[in-house]
């Protein structure tokens, strides 16, 4: 699978509520060392919106000017964070959580690293 196929994918809760679509991908370059001399990169975690699977600029973590961090939320709804370990399947469809939406931590709750 390749990372263009989970970005737009719905995501629900275990008991099948739609949490929103997936926007983005949290990679951590914490993996084995490859021939260039650089640690590999892994997924630690998916970012979902609640509203649209789109684009983001940075904005949702609450930075930038106030209108455009308003227009933004606005139109994403809230963006939250799925850890890579919460994931119970991926088809075709969506990505399903082991947890319900509640357990998922908003976005601008997590360090940035």
């Amino acid at each position: 699978m390749r990372l263009n196929d989970l970005l737009g994918r719905r995501v629900v809760d275990r008991d099948g509520d739609d949490i929103g679509g997936v926007a983005d991908v949290r990679l951590v370059q914490d993996g084995p060392l490859l021939p260039s001399m650089q640690s590999a990169l892994r997924i630690d975690g998916l970012i979902v919106v609640e509203h649209h699977a789109t684009r983001l600029f940075g904005y949702e973590r609450h930075v930038g000017p106030a209108l455009l961090r308003w227009l933004v939320h606005r139109r994403l709804g809230e963006v939250r964070y799925l850890p890579w370990q919460e994931i119970e399947q991926i088809s075709d469809q969506a990505v399903t959580t082991r947890s319900p939406r509640t357990d998922l931590k908003p976005l601008r709750e997590m360090p940035r690293y």
